[in-house]
């Protein structure tokens, strides 16, 4: 009879919080350690500084955080000279997050070590790999997305 864990083992699900636990635990140790900040903060720094302004909502969606993760983190980079908030240009009533020019200079030293490790993780991998493995995750996330809508 087979062990029920080992079949856990294999689902993907599984497979990738694993894998994402690993992930957050290293870049947050670098994070916290060369920069001062929190995994939440520095995924707010890098999606504003990417793809923003935003409103708390679309900042959540793009870094992949939780609307109150967000939030605090968010608040906490306000409070750091880091983000600035201000009203919508296009909506009075819609309070957008921007970096100020600290938080640009946060940006660019955010971003090198997250390709860093980005890179570190793929190490074990030939370039070949390397691009099955993006390929794979494209497809299964593509799938997905379009079972949600």
């Amino acid at each position: 009879m087979k062990d029920a864990k080992a079949g856990l083992e294999q689902f993907l699900t599984y497979r990738l919080h694993v894998l994402n636990k690993l992930a957050e635990r290293g870049i947050s140790e670098r994070y916290q350690t060369k920069l001062g900040v929190t995994l939440p903060e520095a995924r707010v720094i890098a999606s504003v500084g990417s793809f923003g302004p935003f409103s708390i909502m679309e900042l959540a969606r793009h870094a992949n955080l939780d609307k109150s993760q967000a939030s605090r983190a968010a608040e906490a980079l306000i409070r750091q000279g880091l983000v600035k908030r201000e009203a919508s240009a296009d909506d009075g009533r819609v309070v957008l997050v921007s970096l100020t020019p600290e938080g640009r200079a946060l940006y660019r030293k955010v971003m090198p070590i997250a390709r860093k490790w980005n890179g570190d993780m793929f190490d074990c991998l030939d370039e070949q790999e390397k691009l099955d493995f993006g390929h794979a995750l494209d497809k299964i996330i593509g799938t997905m997305t379009a079972r949600e809508e």
